[in-house]
């Protein structure tokens, strides 16, 4: 117990950063996630909207 390891809590695409979002997407198309994927559309939606 002393030692606990903190794993690193998935994070709501909603709340990303933009430099979070690059790393997300970057990571999903590493792991051959299709463009088609409704994680990577949802990134790239959110991208355009941080954009505007």
């Amino acid at each position: 117990m002393a030692e606990e390891k903190k794993e690193k809590k998935n994070k709501k695409v909603a709340k990303m950063s933009p430099a979070e979002l690059d790393a997300a997407l970057k990571k999903a198309t590493d792991n051959n996630n299709s463009d088609l994927s409704k994680y990577v559309k949802h990134i790239n939606q959110r991208k355009a909207e941080l954009k505007k």
